[in-house]
């Protein structure tokens, strides 16, 4: 699973119609309404402002928008192309300004396709895995192993006179390492981290 690790943006311009496209990394759907009102805000005067968001890969945590572009040649090609991609957590925005041709629905899908795929690019993504929040309290000689074992999900440490305190991001199959520690859960959330290909 991939999701975007900075948000971007791209430009393509087809027959005098504009096209801008946005990617994001999304935790929730708040995040999605707070994007898109932003997008509202930022481009009033827009012809179409239509989206695509996958958040996990259950059935029905996705939605996608043609925002008034004839059925299925906006939102519904972004959606299929973050699926291909392995997108989660994801959104991508496409702002259309209407250039006065009408392109047809086949171009138009391309160009809400060419201008999405612009945004898929490898050091633009980072692979995302559902992580819990844990503090593992060790004496000083396991620190060598806490460190390889969990090296860059380490958030912060103590370190006190008889023991050791991390705060670490544990990851969903990572749990059974943690029968070794005295470990207790912060966070009963899961919480998408975003890890570096």
């Amino acid at each position: 699973m991939y999701s975007f690790k900075t948000n971007s943006k791209s430009k393509l311009i087809v027959n005098k119609s504009k096209f801008f496209s946005f990617s994001f990394f999304i935790n929730d759907v708040n995040d999605v309404k707070e994007i898109l009102k932003q997008m509202h805000n930022e481009y009033p005067d827009a012809s179409h402002i239509c989206y695509a968001y996958i958040l996990d890969d259950s059935t029905n945590n996705y939605y996608y928008s043609d925002d008034g572009e004839p059925n299925k040649t906006a939102g519904f090609p972004i959606y299929n192309l973050m699926k291909k991609n392995q997108l989660f957590y994801s959104l991508i925005v496409v702002v259309r300004y209407f250039g006065g041709i009408k392109l047809g629905t086949t171009n138009l899908k391309n160009a809400f396709l060419s201008v999405s795929s612009d945004l898929i690019k490898t050091e633009n993504l980072c692979e995302i895995k559902q992580t819990l929040l844990y503090q593992i309290k060790i004496d000083y000689s396991q620190i060598k192993i806490i460190n390889r074992q969990f090296n860059n999900q380490i958030i912060d440490r103590k370190y006190n006179d008889l023991d050791v305190t991390f705060l670490v991001w544990i990851e969903k199959e990572q749990i059974n390492l943690l029968t070794d520690y005295d470990a207790t859960l912060v966070n009963n959330k899961y919480i998408v981290k975003c890890y570096n290909i």
